[in-house]
């Protein structure tokens, strides 16, 4: 049948989730030991910019070259969200959840604090996935994109944060939430990326993070 062949239009969006569900197993597995989390996000990161860009398919192989590439850079950059992010996570349990006796000003500190926390991890594994620096100064890009873009910033934690609603509602599709919000968020994120650097101005063999050390935002 002509319009299930490989090059018709159908059959490359067939390949193409096939190939993207693939991804997202790969990245649910690989997040398991909750410290490789990190790399494997960055991974995902790289595959979703390298797709959007259209400088490479959406393939498992794509996956586990950045996420090789990323490891070390990436695991340094999550185990420094980490340490707030359990802080905020365990306030949030206990305001909202032990339904801790807590005023007006502390619960908006913990929910101001929660925003800040997942913008701030959303720029920073797409910093580290298009851009070689160093994690800290990662860390830092990431707040200060945040702080350029506040708008932006907000619709995209509101995506994330429907993710996260998602993976406690419904855990048995955890695999699929995070990967299909990084997709979503690439074009965004990317083109944040070039407001602040104006990207477009750099030749683009030399805008993957492989490639182009030193680059920052």
């Amino acid at each position: 049948m002509h319009f299930l062949s490989p090059n018709s239009f159908l059959g490359r969006w067939l390949a193409f989730l096939l190939d993207a569900l693939l991804i997202c197993v790969a990245w649910a597995l690989c997040s398991v030991p909750v410290i490789t989390m990190g790399a494997a996000t960055a991974a995902l990161n790289r595959v979703a910019q390298n797709w959007m860009r259209n400088r490479s398919d959406c393939t498992l192989q794509e996956f586990f070259r950045a996420f090789k590439e990323n490891f070390k850079g990436a695991t340094v950059i999550w185990l420094i969200l980490l340490v707030p992010g359990c802080v905020i996570l365990f306030n949030i349990n206990a305001a909202w959840f032990v339904k801790v006796d807590t005023n007006s000003v502390a619960n908006w500190l913990i929910l101001i604090s929660g925003v800040l926390w997942i913008a701030t991890a959303i720029y920073a594994f797409a910093l580290q996935a298009a851009f070689e620096n160093k994690p800290l100064r990662t860390v830092s890009n990431a707040l200060r994109l945040v702080l350029v873009s506040p708008i932006r910033s907000l619709i995209l934690v509101a995506l994330f944060a429907g993710a996260i609603y998602c993976t406690y509602r419904f855990p048995f599709l955890v695999f699929v939430y995070t990967p299909f919000c990084v997709f979503l968020a690439a074009r965004p994120v990317w083109g944040l990326f070039q407001k602040v650097m104006d990207l477009q101005e750099i030749p683009a063999e030399t805008t993957n993070n492989s490639e182009n050390e030193g680059e920052q935002p």
